[in-house]
């Protein structure tokens, strides 16, 4: 019993003495200023822009390095286009004349070749041709029949003078007959001739015609009229009118042929550029339809004409299209580069494998001793190539990893997230 009130003591002794210190504490806390209790909060980890890499794993990766250069930029031009057929390589064919539509070979879309047959209509002149044709090989054979006649004719003549049974006049009388109808056959040859040139204009050829001086019969067919319209050069089909049983003529081209292996298309280029646009200047062109192709084109032309409310001139740029990729009427985005002129400044560039973009910034590493780099926030200016134009972030002797630069940029920002944690 006696030891019961010797815990009992312990205890309020005990009680007493937190109470005390508890108090202590709090006229201490109460006593500090702001600045004193905010210096015994926890301080966050200052977020760190350097990485330490080993060389094994640079070797690995295979880091290379460069510096930054002193270049000239080469400006970059860059317009909206239109693809179009290169007028010289389009044919809008009609009729050479007047006449009836008898049938179409082809159609909107389709290929072909030189020489092939686009559509056959029945010309009325060509008939009208064929049948003056008919009728001078029939005079020329009159012809021919009354010079032989007056041949043999002077040939008695020629017996009787020799045998003094005619008077010398008469003879020169026959002499001069035949010299008339020798005169009348090569009028007759001539007329013949002039003719089959119309025949030839018409798209016969010496065949055909052969055909109808060795068969009359065949001759006075109804297709001895029919014209076929053939292809001039080799393309693709742009443009197709006219249906058999239609009145077609001259006056309106019924078939347009493109030869899209080359196209073109035409460039605004501002007055103050015009100084370093030369004809032969390579372009490159994309469409939206092979986003990941670059087709080349040579400047071939630039207009000695501005346009006075647009202060440009027109260049216009020339396209092979061998696979025939490149459809008339397509957009395209052209890229001219404009070389600087004479005493241009020259800026501070880096390889555009060097430039990585952290939290939406373009950075670069700087490698600041043999595993230790360290991230460099840089501003950016013109693109020439394959340099890019630094205008602040960098002093111009800096070792810039180009090559492992994307790997610094993931070991970066994971050690930012450990940081987070």
């Amino acid at each position: 019993m006696i030891g019961q009130p010797f815990v009992m003591l312990a205890r309020r002794i005990a009680f007493l003495s937190m109470v005390v210190i508890a108090a202590a504490l709090a006229l201490t806390a109460c006593s500090r200023t702001p600045d004193e209790q905010q210096k015994v909060e926890p301080k966050a980890k200052q977020r760190s822009d350097k990485i330490t890499v080993s060389t094994e794993t640079q070797t690995r990766f295979g880091f290379t390095t460069a510096k930054p250069q002193r270049i000239t930029p080469v400006r970059l031009i860059e317009a909206t286009a239109a693809i179009a057929p290169d007028p010289a390589r389009v044919s809008h064919i009609a009729p050479i004349a007047k006449g009836r539509m008898v049938r179409v070979h082809v159609q909107v879309g389709d290929s072909v070749n030189q020489g092939a047959p686009l559509f056959e209509y029945d010309n009325i002149e060509l008939g009208e041709a064929v049948g003056d044709y008919m009728a001078e090989l029939a005079d020329l054979q009159k012809d021919h029949a009354q010079l032989d006649y007056l041949r043999k004719s002077l040939d008695r003549a020629q017996l009787l003078l020799e045998k003094e049974a005619i008077a010398k006049k008469e003879f020169q009388v026959r002499q001069a007959e035949y010299r008339v109808a020798e005169a009348a056959v090569e009028n007759r040859h001539a007329r013949i001739a002039r003719v089959k040139e119309k025949l030839f204009r018409f798209g016969m050829t010496d065949e055909q015609i052969n055909a109808l001086s060795i068969n009359h019969e065949k001759s006075h067919r109804r297709e001895a009229s029919y014209t076929i319209v053939r292809a001039p050069i080799s393309g693709v089909i742009t443009k197709q009118e006219g249906a058999p049983g239609e009145v077609i003529g001259p006056e309106k081209a019924l078939v347009s042929i493109a030869d899209l292996s080359r196209v073109w298309t035409l460039v605004d280029i501002y007055e103050k550029d015009l100084a370093q646009v030369r004809r032969g200047a390579p372009v490159e062109i994309t469409v939206e339809t092979y986003p990941s192709e670059t087709f080349r084109g040579t400047i071939m032309y630039v207009a000695d004409i501005l346009d006075p409310q647009t202060r440009t001139a027109k260049a216009r740029v020339e396209i092979p299209n061998p696979q025939r990729k490149l459809k008339p009427g397509m957009f395209a985005t052209v890229r001219l580069r404009v070389q600087p002129g004479t005493g241009a400044v020259r800026v501070l560039a880096i390889p555009s494998s060097a430039i990585q973009r952290v939290d939406g910034e373009p950075s670069v590493f700087i490698k600041l001793d043999a595993v230790t780099f360290a991230r460099r926030k840089v501003k950016l200016g013109f693109t020439s190539g394959e340099f890019v134009e630094v205008t602040e972030g960098l002093r111009g002797d800096e070792d810039l990893v180009t090559t492992g630069s994307f790997s610094l940029k993931s070991e970066l920002l994971k050690g930012q997230i450990g940081e987070t944690d």
